[in-house]
């Protein structure tokens, strides 16, 4: 079996938030010996018109919501819990 077939193949076994790390590695191997590196499409796919980027947070389970007010920006504090932070100001 030929080195590129091993490395498919195991490539194939791993879930998909590990082929992101390892095309990430991938990557930089190459940049770190100065080879040529094919720029990242980032344009958004047919099928649900999702960029390729935001495809890959959420398969890593980056990319979610929340239910709140329109305010956020100006109450966001009065949402998150702090107890768990040292050093606050009562």
């Amino acid at each position: 079996m030929s080195t590129l077939s091993q490395i498919e193949s195991e490539i194939a076994a791993l879930p998909l938030n590990l082929r992101a790390e390892v095309l990430d590695f991938v990557q930089f191997v190459k940049q770190r010996h100065g080879l040529a590196r094919p720029p990242v499409a980032l344009a958004p796919s047919a099928d649900t018109g999702d960029s390729p980027f935001f495809r890959a947070l959420e398969d890593v389970g980056f990319v979610g919501c929340i239910e709140t007010d329109e305010q956020l920006s100006t109450t966001y504090k009065s949402q998150l819990d702090f107890a768990s932070k040292t050093g606050a100001r009562p």
